[in-house]
């Protein structure tokens, strides 16, 4: 007998809570093996996606209030993972950019997963590969809704 829709919803939540929690365990390795930790490696992260952004975009991803992001920004300054300078349009805003020798450092580690995760899912279509995405994408919606309202946002 095939699963009902609830069972497969249900087994959809705990592979999904699965998941973060391995993804979690991922990113506390990661950051250990690089003398971070997990919010200075959510920022290393959001700067290798991005490049150059400011202070407060680096808070909001590592979910770090204005202050803690400056001391995490000059913690991670000193260890020679980033640089910082004013913006020339707003000489009020601070932007960050990844040391170009810690990129490569960093990078390394990532192009390991990568490859790993190509090899995991060589065998799926375009399709499927496009209905997980969409997954994914409205998972992660829910997560920062719900995330919001547990800091009191929302």
């Amino acid at each position: 007998m095939a699963p009902t829709r609830a069972e497969l919803v249900a087994r959809l939540q705990a592979d999904v809570a699965e998941t973060v929690s391995d993804g979690v365990a991922l990113q506390e390795a990661l950051a250990d093996r690089l003398g971070l930790t997990t919010s200075d490696l959510r920022a290393i992260t959001l700067l290798m996606r991005k490049g150059t952004v400011s202070t407060s975009e680096l808070a909001d991803a590592a979910g770090l209030t204005s202050g803690a992001a400056t001391r995490m920004v000059d913690r991670l300054e000193r260890a020679n993972w980033v640089e910082r300078f004013m913006d020339a349009r707003d000489r009020r805003r601070v932007l960050v950019v990844l040391n170009k020798t810690r990129r490569g450092e960093i990078g390394e580690v990532y192009a390991e997963m990568s490859h790993s995760w190509m090899s995991a899912l060589a065998d799926k279509s375009d399709e499927e590969l496009e209905t997980v995405l969409e997954i994914f994408d409205r998972m992660r919606g829910v997560a920062r809704e719900h995330a919001a309202t547990l800091r009191g946002e929302a």
